[in-house]
Order: structure tokens, then sequence, then C-alpha cells
């Protein structure tokens, strides 16, 4: 038996596949950028825990952050660890995204979550990608840049008061009372108030944040590729499907596929 693990910044998926779906394990997310090792190896613990009674031979991996032969490494190095007779192989989620949504088609796939991520796909490999430089100078399109726009509008007083109370009352915060914002993981807690906005969306000032958003995103990302067809995966690309689609057809970009979650069909592209 083998598994297939989709590891995001927030959650991850470990399915347990033999020639069908055996068992699906949720856990915490993982991302070497912005985790300590510490974290992914309370996440393996929980998997070794739930496979002792399972012969296991291979272990496919596509996490957040895999985009370096150092981060490549280092996971390897503690699914080893714990699997030490299993064979590894740890791939980028981005390229996971690809091969779920794609699998031979040609055009640019982007992840939209917690961070963001994109690349030109030419139905094998990917071909280009443009760098998404983290939340602290990109992830544009994500959902942390998109909190922390709204976050902006919100301590400039510049939304509706009825939105303000909302907001105020949901996570029982104040203007005079918002040192969280540069307290440690801070980014996990800003990524969280996409919620808020996508419940709140049909407010005018709301709606003029998320398209703003998304044209930022279009115009710093996706129109610098030489593409017309887009395809989006992610809890962000997802809940806010319209919103993109609006401003896809701005730029006459054509959105052929959203997925919220790619595991199930990478469990297809493997086990076919």
């Amino acid at each position: 038996m083998k598994i297939i693990a989709d590891v995001g910044g927030s959650r991850g998926r470990w399915v347990i596949v033999d020639k069908t779906i055996v068992k699906t394990i949720e856990t915490d997310g993982f991302n070497p950028y912005t985790y300590k090792i510490s974290s992914l190896n309370k996440i393996l613990e929980i998997i070794k825990s739930s496979v002792e009674s399972i012969e296991l031979n291979k272990i496919i991996y596509y996490g957040a952050g895999i985009n370096s032969l150092e981060t490549r490494n280092v996971v390897e190095k503690s699914i080893k660890n714990y699997f030490k007779n299993t064979e590894i192989t740890v791939l980028s989620d981005l390229l996971g995204s690809c091969r779920a949504l794609c699998k031979d088609k040609r055009g640019v796939v982007s992840i939209l979550g917690t961070g963001s991520n994109s690349c030109y796909f030419d139905g094998n490999d990917i071909n280009m990608q443009i760098n998404s430089l983290g939340y602290l100078l990109g992830d544009e399109g994500s959902g942390y840049a998109l909190g922390r726009s709204f976050l902006k509008k919100y301590l400039r007083s510049e939304l509706s008061d009825n939105t303000i109370k909302s907001f105020e009352n949901e996570y029982k915060i104040s203007k005079e009372n918002f040192k969280i914002i540069y307290e440690k993981n801070s980014n996990r807690w800003i990524s969280k108030l996409s919620e808020f906005v996508n419940k709140n969306k049909e407010d005018r000032m709301i709606k003029e944040i998320i398209l703003n958003h998304f044209k930022y995103y279009f115009e710093e990302i996706i129109c610098k590729y030489d593409s017309k067809s887009l395809y989006l995966s992610g809890s962000v690309a997802y809940y806010f499907k319209n919103e993109i689609s609006y401003v896809s057809d701005l730029y006459q970009i054509k959105i052929v596929k959203v997925l919220k979650d790619p595991i199930n069909h990478l469990v297809d592209f493997h086990v076919e």
C-alpha cells in the first residue's frame, strides 16, 4: 500500500491507497518556511500510529514550500525518520495541483489558499514559474493578502458601521486592542479573515475589496503568463470563484477548472 499526501499551509490530507482508498487522515498543515520541523514531526507521529498495522511501501508527499532542494531534503529526511523502509517521494503542492487539475492539458495553474503560488504547466512539467515570494513580499490572491486588505480598511475606518460592528462582535476585538497583528504566527490569523470577508461579500465596500484584490492578483501574476487558460485550486479559489470569474473575464482569460481540494484527483492520477 502507499500514502498520497497533500499538505498545505493550513491542513493536510494523507490518503492510504491500495487499488482504492483505504483510509483518509486529516492533519494540521505544514510549510518549511513558516513552521518549525517539530510541527511536521508531530504530524508524522499521528500518521505512523495510524498505519502501524499496514504494510506501507511508498509515500508520495505533495507539500507547500517544496520549491528548493533544501526544503525537499528537510521534509524527506523527517519522513524517512518515521518510515525507514518506505520509498519516499517529496514534490511541490503546485505540481500536485497541476496533475490534479490538468492531467496532460496545458495552462496556468494557481493555488489560492492561505498563501498563493502559480506556474505554467506544459502538460507534463512545470515550464515557467513566477515566484510567489511568500506573505511578506507577495502571495497575491491568497487568503492572507485578502485578510490584510480587509484589516487595513478596518483599522482606517474605511468600512461601513455595520461591518465594523459585526467584525468586532465576531472576533471580540477592537482597534484599541490590536496587538495580535504583530504577534508570532499572526499571518495564520490574518489569512482566516478571508472567511469573514466571504460571509459578508454582499456588502458594497467588501465587494470592492474583493474585486480589487483579484484584479491586483491578475495584474501581478496571471497576466504575466502567456496563456489564456487558467486552472485554480484551494479554498480561496473555490469560495471566491464567482468574483475571480468576473475579474478573469475583464482580462479575457478563461477559467477552465476550479478545485477546492486536489487530493482525490491526485489519488486518481497515481492509481490509474
